[in-house]
């Protein structure tokens, strides 16, 4: 059996795939072990699982909190900015400290979050085969498919490929910054220097990613190595959150989420509150933590309850709409159990998220710079009275249902296992749909 090491994200939406693998693997026998901040430690040790601190000097115990805070404040070319400062210091402890606890622990695999651009890097020096886990919207480019960031719809004309193009230009030099301390590093160490960011640091063996196929846009330059697995979900980690079940009388349910991290724009949820008080509806409004209070908001309408956490998943399966941010996480779990969605994009990978469901057909999506009340509930109306919406999320569902994600990931992570480090192609599948 192998020792497998996960060079872990420490968002909650990126750690908790991780870990619904990492547990399967180690039902198969194998050992993970996990690399991460010391603010991941808890959630990660309290799974079972073993746990290695590194970057404690940039992100010592209880600044990540503070740090998520402000980038929940932030949006547009601000939230950027904010993101860019907190990788570079990521990266540069990564560099500092993990090749030496890696070959410590002398692994035969390790999983990089595709978010961690560096860790093909640290693999590579350490000659450790790597499989990349793409627990967010996967960012590998083809000239059809629009960059991640942006509410473009996936098009084929010859505008729309040179309009990719120059947002994938675009991308380039908003990331300059990571790429050249990624090639500082590699020129130190005597590797190849990278091109580019994010195709040169994906493993040639194989990329997990957990969207569905039928979420994704077609693929026509997608290796047989890339491979759409479905969500990454383990039940047995689900976190036990009190609510108040008796308050639901069976009037249709609305669920509203905007995630753990863009969580602390207050005039997105008072439009929430706004939009729905008319409605016949009953909602739950889920602050995500502790970013924002529910005595900020007052009294709300009876038919309205705000909280700071929910039990997410057993509420959007008994929800009649979900209003999101287009994190791709509430995105699954609406998908999951056949619920249509009205998305508000606020950062990140978001708006590429949303536009998938758009496609797919179970999402209307509401630019957050164009959010008002009005238009809001306008939305949510649509979304209500047109049964088309919630026809393509239970097709979604039936897609869903019919994968066994973890399994196959773990199945794919097998095969790599007996290719080793000669970077032969695993099989596999990606979509075409």
């Amino acid at each position: 059996m192998a020792r497998i090491g996960f060079i872990a994200h420490y968002a909650t939406g990126h750690l908790d795939p991780s870990m619904s693998l990492a547990r399967s693997l180690e039902k198969q026998g194998h050992e993970p072990i996990f690399f991460s901040l010391p603010d991941t430690s808890i959630r990660i040790t309290g799974a079972g699982l073993a746990f290695i601190p590194y970057g404690e000097a940039a992100y010592p115990a209880g600044s990540l909190r503070v740090k998520l805070q402000k980038a929940a404040e932030l949006t547009g070319e601000a939230a950027h900015a904010y993101y860019i400062e907190r990788t570079m210091s990521l990266f540069h402890a990564g560099f500092e400290e993990l090749p030496l606890l890696l070959d410590k622990e002398r692994l035969d695999l390790l999983v990089v979050d595709q978010a961690h651009y560096h860790g093909s890097t640290i693999a590579e020096h350490l000659k450790v085969p790597f499989v990349s886990l793409v627990n967010a919207l996967p960012v590998n480019r083809e000239d059809s498919v629009p960059p991640w960031n942006t509410l473009w719809p996936f098009e084929t004309s010859e505008a729309a490929i040179e309009r990719n193009r120059h947002g994938w230009a675009a991308f380039d030099r908003a990331y300059a910054p990571l790429l050249s301390l990624v090639n500082r590093q590699r020129e130190f160490w005597d590797l190849p220097l990278h091109t580019n960011l994010q195709e040169d640091s994906f493993s040639r063996l194989a990329q997990l990613c957990q969207i569905p196929p039928s979420l994704e846009f077609p693929r026509a330059q997608a290796s047989n190595t890339f491979h759409l697995v479905g969500p990454l979900r383990d039940e047995q980690l689900s976190r036990e959150v009190p609510f108040f079940w008796e308050w639901l009388d069976g009037r249709p349910l609305i669920y509203a989420s905007c995630g753990t991290i863009q969580n602390r724009l207050e005039n997105v949820f008072r439009m929430m509150i706004e939009a729905c008080a008319p409605l016949k509806a009953q909602t739950i409004i889920s602050l995500g933590g502790d970013a924002l209070s529910p005595a900020l908001f007052g009294s709300v309408p009876p038919n309205i309850k705000v909280v700071p956490y929910a039990p997410q998943r057993l509420l959007i399966e008994r929800a009649t709409l979900c209003i999101n941010h287009a994190g791709l996480n509430t995105v699954l779990d609406s998908l999951e159990f056949g619920i249509p969605m009205v998305s508000i994009p606020i950062a990140s990978d978001q708006p590429g998220t949303a536009m998938r469901t758009k496609r797919l057909g179970a999402a209307t999506v509401v630019p957050v710079a164009e959010l008002s009340a009005a238009r809001l509930r306008l939305e949510i109306q649509s979304v209500l009275a047109n049964s088309s919406y919630r026809e393509a999320a239970q097709a979604a569902a039936k897609e869903i249902a019919k994968l066994d994600p973890v399994a196959e990931a773990v199945r794919i992570i097998e095969r790599v296992l007996s290719v080793g480090n000669n970077y032969e192609r695993v099989d596999g599948g990606h979509s075409d749909s």
